[in-house]
């Protein structure tokens, strides 16, 4: 090879690689300008009373104490929580399978999703035929990237056991939970080809597909949830650590009888914390922020102690008794 002939191919070779980086100062912008218009279209849906035409139906033991937001080597993570009757939460999160890890990131949404689906159903038996269900409602295109993902999504998903511990007084109730019990589901969900010899469809579904979720775990989700707007929960994007901070902001906005400050030692005992505190703190503005302009009636700041609630001036939807929705804020104390 000639020396100019080298010369040529490493000019070229630098050129595509500098035509081919990313600009993520550009790509950040240009994600909060869309942030802001989601956020602003669901203000608008709020306004015109059609925000709560749908809704979805969350553990409560999920908001209050959450998965890790990126990948991890732990198989093994507890969280907790002070709940507003004085009591509290533990949640431990274990990775079951071995080469499976621990459920991080958008892993939530295949969760919340399944949680959901079981409470609307009423049924620990939940009928899925395939992956294009669950694309179909958040929004994802069908097939290709979105399959793949869903299949590492589901393994790990699929492999989580969950311990759940309620203290109040001298009162304990610790019970432990393996999410799914059994399956038989079609290779779009799992990745994987079905051996009809192997494992049968459950008897308990009429439709061929689906998966059986554990019982206790099932009576305690329908127990203990949060119902929050279906567009809210599927449109919220950015960051995990924020989306996660305004769910659990508007159940504790929304149960709030008189002034309370949240203690930023309670975020960290109940959300998964950036290596960087400032970083922490900015999720939380930017959720207080996202808060406030989705519910004009919310009474939330920050302060150097934490985060102030206080009851709110009005519900977050207004009430509608022809669709059977009447909220009632708590009385003030």
């Amino acid at each position: 090879m000639s020396i100019s002939l080298a010369k040529d191919l490493r000019f070229t070779t630098t050129a595509t690689a500098k035509k081919r980086s990313r600009d993520r100062t550009k790509e950040n912008m240009l994600a909060q300008v869309r942030q802001a218009q989601r956020v602003m279209n669901i203000a608008e849906a709020r306004h015109d009373g059609k925000l709560g035409d749908e809704y979805i139906k969350l553990a409560q033991a999920m908001i209050l104490c959450t998965l890790p937001y990126s990948a991890t080597k732990e198989t093994k993570i507890t969280r907790q929580a002070r709940l507003g009757d004085g009591s509290t939460l533990y949640v431990t999160f274990s990775a079951a399978h071995p080469n499976v890890g621990m459920p991080f990131g958008a892993d939530r949404k295949v969760l919340a999703w399944i949680f959901d689906k079981a409470i609307r159903m009423d049924s620990p038996f939940i009928p899925w035929k395939s992956a294009v269900e669950f694309q179909k409602e958040m929004g994802l295109t069908k097939g290709g990237k979105n399959n793949r993902d869903l299949n590492k999504r589901f393994e790990r998903v699929a492999g989580l056991v969950i311990n759940i511990q309620r203290e109040a007084g001298e009162g304990k109730r610790d019970l432990t939970y393996p999410l799914i019990e059994r399956s038989y589901l079609p290779s779009s969900i799992t990745g994987k080809k079905l051996d009809d010899e192997w494992q049968q469809s459950l008897p308990e579904l009429e439709d061929r597909y689906g998966f059986a979720m554990n019982p206790s775990l099932f009576n305690d989700i329908r127990k203990h949830h949060i119902v929050l707007p279906r567009r809210l929960w599927a449109e919220i994007k950015g960051p995990t650590q924020v989306q996660d901070l305004v769910f659990w902001l508007i159940f504790r906005c929304y149960s709030a009888a008189s002034e309370t400050v949240i203690p930023w030692k309670a975020l960290v005992e109940q959300f998964p914390q950036d290596s960087n505190p400032h970083r922490n703190r900015l999720h939380a503005r930017k959720a207080i922020r996202t808060l406030k302009a989705l519910w004009p009636g919310v009474q939330i700041e920050e302060v150097p102690q934490g985060i102030l609630v206080d009851r709110a001036k009005q519900g977050l939807l207004d009430d509608d008794a022809a669709k059977g929705r009447i909220r009632k804020l708590p009385p003030r104390t």
